[in-house]
């Protein structure tokens, strides 16, 4: 008898502590399930490497103080943006841009655009973005002569970029875009086949495509 009143007491004394336990581990289990089901908040994209590369069709068109009527010249032009990403919706980088030509005068060149460019998409749900830059302008230009064979001079200008684009994206860090951009030059004076040409002005539309690894 004195055995049985023993158990019995010691059996109702575990009760309250099993009801402890359970009434602890239904409290913990939701938390841990919400916790383990709530996703990790998303980067704000900044410090992502920001790399554009392509090509475009080209039309340029120089200006000048005594130029004749307006000439177009269409030629292909090598894109090549370096840089970082600063939020989701900004990048800023180096861009290159390589333009060759045969001027209407013959004058054999080669311009390339070296500038800082920033790149903004207004909304984050959609790729559209527009692209703004300024640096430098480098055109080199070969000049046939037949006194002197082939000479080749250097000038450089500042430089403005402007354009807009859209862009998709294939992969969580590789897209593509296709692009519509402006580049300017305020060359000053250029020596051509046919002597010094005043107050130049280099315009550049292009229309291209570009792969994006972000």
């Amino acid at each position: 008898m004195t055995l049985r009143l023993a158990s019995l007491v010691q059996g109702r004394a575990r009760i309250p502590a099993l009801v402890r336990r359970t009434i602890l581990l239904l409290v913990l289990v939701p938390g841990v399930a919400v916790a383990q089901s709530t996703p990790p908040p998303s980067s704000s994209g900044r410090g992502h490497p920001w790399i554009v590369g392509g090509g475009s069709a080209t039309t340029l068109l120089g200006d000048c103080t005594d130029c004749p009527a307006d000439t177009y010249i269409h030629s292909g032009g090598v894109l090549a943006i370096i840089g970082g990403s600063l939020t989701h919706k900004t990048d800023v980088g180096g861009e290159l841009f390589w333009v060759p030509a045969t001027t209407a005068s013959g004058d054999y060149t080669r311009t390339m655009y070296v500038m800082g460019t920033f790149q903004f998409r207004p909304w984050q749900s959609s790729g559209f973005f527009m692209r703004i830059g300024s640096g430098m302008a480098f055109v080199r230009n070969w000049l046939g002569t037949v006194e002197e064979g082939e000479r080749v001079f250097t000038s450089k200008a500042f430089a403005i970029g402007l354009g807009a684009g859209w862009e998709w994206r294939l992969a969580p860090r590789f897209g593509a875009q296709v692009f519509g951009t402006q580049h300017a030059a305020a060359l000053g004076d250029l020596t051509g086949n046919k002597g010094k040409v005043e107050n130049v002005m280099g315009n550049f539309w292009s229309v291209g495509a570009a792969v994006v690894i972000r």
